[in-house]
């Protein structure tokens, strides 16, 4: 069981996150203070450097928060530094074959059943100070997490979440609009998100999705996703102020 798997049982429920755009400790710490159990730093549609996404990490952690990272791109070349930095975990988006999967998701393993490399003296690690055993106990322990987006890779589900190394599979529902033209509230879409919420269960690995209001945050909570994204920060500071102002300003 990963880490982030214990914290949803040890809740009862799905735990409820967002994406972090702004390279900020404020919008993290406010998001803490604000009730979130867990925030995604994304590297792959916000320009955060290597440094500041684990800065990001250590603050949404220093405020009770679960950190996950979604990785750039599949080229594996920030995994090692990102989960050494203390990361609860990896998102590796546009999955489409179960073999760039099984390699991406087995570097995020220590040898000698996967790839990655000692680094003891990190801040996963505690610098040094941790015992080298719980260091590669905790890091195995971290969620390796599938995004799959289009049509044919989440009807291939149970496939995916069936990988020695996975431990999660998040359903990406914005890049399947912009290939199926179906949005979420699409009653197919509907019975795709369905089954693969069941692929996760049968086969005992966390369910994710990301969703824009918080009636539906709660609807999927419902249902029994294990991790929940609601909206993004940019997008809920910003229609925060908008509404502000127009309230401020109005005749």
């Amino acid at each position: 069981m990963s880490s982030v798997a214990g914290k949803v049982k040890a809740k009862g429920r799905g735990l409820l996150g967002t994406w972090v755009k702004i390279p900020s400790f404020e919008t993290v710490q406010l998001l803490g203070h604000a009730g979130f159990d867990f925030i995604v730093v994304d590297m792959e549609h916000a320009p955060h450097s290597l440094d500041r996404a684990v800065e990001l990490v250590f603050c949404a952690q220093a405020m009770g928060m679960v950190a996950l990272v979604r990785l750039p791109d599949h080229l594996g070349t920030t995994i090692q530094p990102l989960l050494d930095g203390g990361a609860d975990g990896l998102l590796v988006p546009r999955i489409d074959d179960l073999a760039t999967a099984a390699a991406i998701t087995r570097r995020m393993v220590f040898a000698p059943q996967g790839e990655r490399g000692l680094g003891a003296t990190s801040r996963a690690g505690r610098w040094g100070l941790a015992p080298t055993s719980d260091y590669i106990e905790r890091g195995n322990a971290a969620l390796r997490m599938l995004q799959l987006e289009d049509w044919a890779s989440l009807e291939r589900a149970a496939d995916f979440a069936a990988l020695e190394d996975v431990g999660g599979i998040f359903i990406g529902h914005g890049d399947l609009f912009l290939s199926s033209g179906k949005p979420p509230s699409d009653p197919a879409v509907k019975t795709l998100t369905a089954s693969v919420l069941a692929a996760t269960r049968d086969a005992g690995v966390l369910s994710g999705v990301a969703v824009g209001t918080p009636q539906e945050a709660r609807a999927h909570l419902d249902m029994g996703f294990s991790l929940v994204m609601l909206s993004n920060d940019t997008t809920m500071f910003g229609k925060a102020v908008a509404e502000a102002a127009a309230a401020a300003l109005q005749p």
